[in-house]
């Protein structure tokens, strides 16, 4: 007799190669694109959050600024909190909304920017930026704060010859 060893049957599933290891290019390229997409979340959320929490300080930031280009003196004060009466005469307002009004143009504008800020002493305050077209050819920049005083109120406002920033003053 023979003592030889029977030859192995042969499998009955074929034999997969095993698995390949990842690549380091491919780890690091799925890292970079999760964190690019985590920045973008962040950037959406954050502006939606900012467009949600100003919509009706923009509202009264928007009238504010039709009525200083149209000269419409009564609805500027009218928009205004009992702060800023309180500071600004009735008279001293109406002389500054009709020279500013000769200013600028009367094409529509949006905010150019905004932010809105929250304190315990302030309460919340909406920052708006507006470039308008000057009636001498230049842009006229023009900011509004407008603050949560029992609904949202012209807080103070300014125009400018050079860039306004977001910040509260």
């Amino acid at each position: 007799m023979n003592s030889a060893p029977e030859p192995a049957p042969a499998p009955m599933f074929p034999q997969q190669p095993p698995p390949k290891k990842r690549s380091t290019l491919k780890i690091i390229l799925i890292v970079v694109a999760a964190v690019i997409a985590l920045i973008v979340v962040l950037i959406v959320a954050l502006a939606l959050f900012v467009n949600g929490s100003t919509k009706d300080a923009q509202k009264v930031s928007d009238q504010l600024v039709t009525a200083v280009q149209t000269g419409d003196t009564t609805t500027a004060y009218a928009l205004t909190s009992p702060t800023f009466r309180a500071a600004t005469k009735q008279a001293d307002l109406d002389e500054l909304v009709k020279r500013l009004s000769t200013l600028v143009t009367k094409d529509k504008v949006s905010p150019s920017g905004k932010s809105i800020n929250a304190s315990t002493d302030n309460g919340k305050i909406a920052v708006f930026t507006y470039t308008m077209k000057g009636t001498n050819g230049k842009p006229v920049y023009f900011k509004t704060q407008i603050r949560d005083e029992d609904g949202w109120k012209v807080m103070n406002f300014r125009s400018s010859e050079t860039a306004l920033t977001t910040e509260v003053e």
